[in-house]
């Protein structure tokens, strides 16, 4: 079995088979790649020297929220570009995740409570309803800390509902 191991904290994550090695191995090269040819320069890596490390248990929420957003998310969303839905970038700082769990459990629910974040993104999206999910809490969690992470890669920008 075959593992990533993490610089910063000298750990090694197990990752259960060879293609999720070769996934998590492939991940890793296309950060490096965008890291060099990156205008970030000097800062995009020094704004990764600073981050914290990343527990095992961290990269294992990270890595299955990766999964989970590419099976539930990415067809209507990315993290740094608006597709039918908006960019997530920097998601983590605009909503609280007591908000947002209700909102990927039900946004129709949410939208009808009234809540005026909710109704501005809907009408914003031209009442375009996002469906359901049936994630628990914990799933939601880890594609919170998935989408996190991708946001802090300092490689992204965010796109926001205004509220006047």
């Amino acid at each position: 079995m075959g593992g990533i191991f993490f610089a910063a904290t000298g750990l090694v994550t197990p990752l259960a088979d060879a293609d999720a090695a070769r996934a998590a191995t492939d991940k890793l090269a296309l950060a490096e790649q965008s890291l060099c040819a990156g205008s970030g320069g000097d800062s995009t890596i020094q704004s990764l020297e600073n981050r914290p490390p990343v527990s095992p248990e961290q990269a294992v929420a990270i890595a299955a929220g990766d999964a989970l957003f590419k099976g539930n998310c990415a067809q209507c969303h990315a993290v740094n570009d608006v597709v039918v839905g908006p960019a997530l970038a920097g998601l983590h700082k605009r909503r609280p995740v007591s908000w947002l769990i209700p909102w990927i459990k039900n946004s129709s629910k949410v939208v009808a409570s009234g809540d005026e974040y909710a109704v501005k993104l809907f009408n914003q999206y031209q009442k375009q309803q996002m469906p359901s999910f049936a994630l628990s809490d914990q799933e939601i969690r880890q594609i919170l800390a998935y989408l996190e992470v991708e946001s802090n890669s300092g490689m992204t920008k965010t796109s926001a509902v205004a509220l006047n």
